[in-house]
């Protein structure tokens, strides 16, 4: 029971810094804010990646949905595109089947087959505009049959809203990208709310805290849990927020909110870490602003590396050093193991070498 007293009083403590509480909320939101207008409507057609297309529909409407997309190698023969694939000439095949316009006259969607040589999330935002542009024809093609519409120009007009739903399982670019910023600021901006450690040791709180028969694992591992708690909890908050007011769907909920507990132990257990070190509260938000930018940038290469042949190899092989490949790969592609093991055991290096030695750094002046 003293473990969970010490741990509401550390909540407390926590959700009265309304600095901290402020900056963790709004920080989120006004990410997927800017990412979503980066990612408007307006700015979706150049934004492709080295793809190929094989088109072999024999009616008029592949032809339709190609013509929107720029730089992207379309193929008439199969093999042809599968050889350039085997090569790393591109990074994904898709393939538009004969049936194509058939099955949308039809009132059908057509499933459209992918070749990759490898898994991972560089070919999100193509798909995730394919998808779009495929769902706008079925719509168009849909109401015009029904006679609802008489062209294209005239959907905007009709008061219609049809949904479609992705793979299960899978997360969009539109979706996924703002995933990808906020675990990056988890990590950088944890050293906010961890360096009131330092501030507990200075006003002798902490040294008081062992004077009342708690042990030094217990009395930190509550500091670690209220903080926990808190930055979870607004990073939940702000997620809500985004969900209702963009109209953002973060989808496979369970392992978004699994991945950002374990990030959240992460990125206190680091902070954490890095305040006892080097005992500083300036010296260890640089530390830990440039760690994050570092992890960023390797996580960023890898999936680079993913992309093309000319990057190396060890780029892929550096980027699943970090907490950000492991997280992410858990939530686009909805697995928990090994990730979740791997994510755990990291937290745990950072949690030890944050807590050693506790009862020493309580009483330092």
């Amino acid at each position: 029971m003293r473990f969970f007293y010490m741990v509401l009083v550390n909540c407390k403590k926590n959700f009265k810094d309304y600095k901290n509480l402020i900056f963790m909320f709004i920080i989120p939101i006004a990410c997927v804010f800017f990412v979503n207008n980066v990612l408007g409507d307006d700015n979706k057609e150049n934004l492709t990646v080295n793809v190929g297309i094989i088109n072999l529909d024999k009616g008029s409407l592949g032809k339709e949905v190609l013509s929107d997309f720029k730089g992207v190698k379309l193929y008439n023969n199969k093999e042809v595109a599968l050889k350039e694939l085997k090569k790393y000439s591109v990074i994904a095949i898709y393939e538009i089947p004969e049936s194509f316009t058939t099955s949308i006259q039809k009132g059908t969607k057509p499933d459209i087959n992918v070749y990759k040589i490898e898994e991972g999330n560089t070919t999100n935002l193509f798909e995730f505009q394919l998808e779009e542009k495929i769902n706008k024809l079925a719509k168009i093609k849909m109401l015009e049959s029904e006679n609802l519409i008489n062209n294209e120009k005239e959907i905007n007009k009709n008061f219609i809203n049809l949904k479609y739903t992705t793979e299960k399982g899978k997360m969009n670019a539109k979706d996924f990208m703002p995933i990808v910023l906020l675990m990056f600021f988890m990590l950088s901006f944890s050293s906010g709310i961890s360096s009131d450690l330092l501030n507990l040791r200075k006003e002798k709180i902490l040294e008081r805290f062992l004077s009342t028969n708690n042990n030094g694992y217990a009395i930190i591992g509550s500091i670690y849990l209220s903080m926990i708690i808190t930055q979870t909890t607004m990073y939940m908050a702000s997620f809500m927020v985004m969900k209702f007011a963009f109209g953002i769907n973060f989808s496979n909920f369970g392992f978004l909110l699994l991945n950002i507990i374990l990030m959240s132990i992460i990125s206190v257990s680091l902070a954490v870490m890095v305040n006892r070190i080097f005992k500083d509260s300036n010296i260890a938000t640089a530390i830990i602003t440039i760690s994050s930018l570092i992890m960023f940038s390797i996580y960023f290469t890898g999936t680079l590396e993913a992309t093309s042949n000319k990057y190396p190899k060890i780029l892929g092989v550096l980027s699943k050093f970090t907490p950000l490949y492991w997280c992410l790969d858990s939530i686009e592609k909805s697995i928990l193991f090994p990730n979740i093991f791997v994510l755990v055991l990291i937290a745990l290096v950072f949690f030890t070498a944050g807590s050693i030695r506790y009862s020493n750094f309580a009483k330092e002046s």
